[in-house]
């Protein structure tokens, strides 16, 4: 028996492709498990307002900022 494991993303449709490997036989048994992580309502929640914020031009304008404001001290010293 060989095992494939495969991590991937859910789509919108929520329907899966399954591609075996070449070497596998035809007519042959193959059993499929599918685990999925279910995300918690407050998780849900956090990722909503993580996606409002990518259009919020408050926010973009901040992150800009911020970011222009760190952008020499980033050169300045190097980790060792």
């Amino acid at each position: 028996m060989q095992a494939i494991r495969q991590t991937i993303t859910v789509p919108a449709t929520r329907e899966l492709h399954i591609k075996l490997p070449d070497d596998a036989a035809t007519h042959e048994e193959a059993e499929v498990i599918v685990l999925f992580k279910s995300a918690s309502p407050a998780q849900a929640g956090r990722l909503a307002e993580m996606r409002e914020a990518m259009s919020d031009e408050l926010f973009i304008a901040d992150l800009t900022e911020t970011m222009e404001d760190f952008r020499h001290a980033d050169h300045d010293e190097k980790v060792a």
